[in-house]
C-alpha cells in the first residue's frame, strides 16, 4: 500500500490518498532548479492533457525551497494539474517517500497500492493506461454490461 498522506495544494485544494480512492495517481517529485526535472515537463503536460477526465490524478510534488519562484514557474509553464511546495528535502512529502532524487514518480493504483516507483523521465504511459482501464472497470456500476457484449 501507497502511504497515507494528507496535503493542501496551491489552489487550495485538500487532497488525501482517501481522497482519490479509485482513481491512478501519479505523483511527480521535482524542483524548478532540477534540469532534468524541467526536460521533464513537456512529458509530464502531455500525461496531464492525455489522461484528462479518466479516473487518474497527477500530483506534482515541489522540492524547491523559494515558494515564489515555485508559483512564478508553475504559472509561466501552464502547470494546470495538482501542484503542492513540499519546501525541499526534509520536506513531509519527500520524507514520506523516501525521495532522494529527482525527478522521481510513484504510480499508485485505484485500491491505493503503490504499483511502480521510478527516477528520472522514464515513459510509463503505459503502464498508466493499463491502470486506468482497470480503474475504469471499477468505476462501472454493478450488474452494468458494457454496449454489445453479450
Amino acid at each position: 500500500m501507497a502511504p497515507a498522506f494528507a496535503l493542501t495544494a496551491d489552489g487550495g485544494q485538500r487532497v488525501s490518498l482517501d481522497d482519490l480512492q479509485g482513481k491512478v495517481v501519479l505523483l511527480d517529485f521535482w524542483a524548478t532548479w532540477c534540469g532534468p526535472c524541467r526536460e521533464a515537463l513537456p512529458h509530464m503536460k502531455k500525461i496531464a492533457e492525455k489522461f484528462a477526465g479518466e479516473p487518474f490524478v497527477v500530483l506534482s510534488i515541489s522540492l524547491d525551497t523559494d515558494r515564489e519562484k515555485w508559483k512564478s514557474f508553475i504559472a509561466k509553464n501552464e502547470m494546470t494539474w495538482l501542484q503542492y511546495y513540499d519546501g525541499g528535502w526534509e520536506g513531509p512529502m519527500a520524507r514520506l517517500f523516501g525521495v532522494n532524487a529527482i525527478p522521481h514518480t510513484f504510480t499508485i493504483d485505484a485500491d491505493g497500492v503503490l504499483r511502480e516507483e521510478k527516477t528520472g523521465d522514464a515513459s510509463i504511459e503505459g503502464r498508466l493506461k493499463k491502470l486506468i482501464a482497470q480503474a475504469r472497470e471499477l468505476q462501472k456500476p454493478e450488474g452494468v454490461e458494457q454496449a454489445g457484449s453479450k
